[in-house]
């Protein structure tokens, strides 16, 4: 019981946390989206300029030097235009994970239609046509449906959260 109550509090804490991300996620879901946007191309910048900045320092060491330079100041470039245009970033990532989701689509057709002559072919059906759907709405309109992701996030993160807070206050299973 005593170690228990030296982490009751951690977890009084992870759960206040969760659900004040959940509040943001729900309530703020076009800016929560945005800023992961950005983010992303922060990331990209930051490790394009590492990439230069390796490559300059060891120069002599590297023996394919200009492909890693130019490699690092195209990603630098990359990641400095998603820095400014979240909307582009936003659009060509939805439209890779859209044309993922059409090609897990036609997988599950193609598959579909072998298994009809051993099994019930409806789940893979089904299946292929929400892959369907999310692909074409991923590739129609990223942003929206980054929104609406971003909203069942903050409501998982929100319950999370109200778990969390009452395991550590009442339940004592943290």
């Amino acid at each position: 019981m005593y170690f228990y109550e030296r982490i009751k509090h951690v977890g009084l804490f992870a759960g206040i946390l969760l659900m004040v991300f959940g509040i943001i996620f729900l309530t703020a879901p076009g800016r929560v989206t945005e800023f992961l946007a950005i983010f992303v191309g922060a990331v990209i910048t930051v490790f394009g300029i590492f990439r230069i900045i390796t490559v300059a320092m060891r120069w002599q060491a590297f023996v394919n030097r200009v492909p890693m330079f130019i490699f690092g100041l195209v990603l630098s470039i990359i990641g400095i235009f998603m820095l400014f245009n979240p909307n582009v970033t936003l659009g060509f990532v939805g439209t890779i994970i859209g044309i993922i989701a059409i090609m897990l689509a036609v997988d599950r057709f193609v598959t579909a239609n072998s298994l009809k002559e051993t099994i019930n072919p409806l789940p893979t059906i089904i299946s292929g046509l929400i892959h369907l759907i999310f692909g074409i709405g991923m590739i129609y309109s990223a942003i929206v449906i980054f929104s609406v992701i971003i909203v069942l996030i903050g409501i998982y993160l929100l319950v999370s959260g109200v778990m969390f807070t009452l395991s550590a206050l009442f339940f004592q299973d943290y």
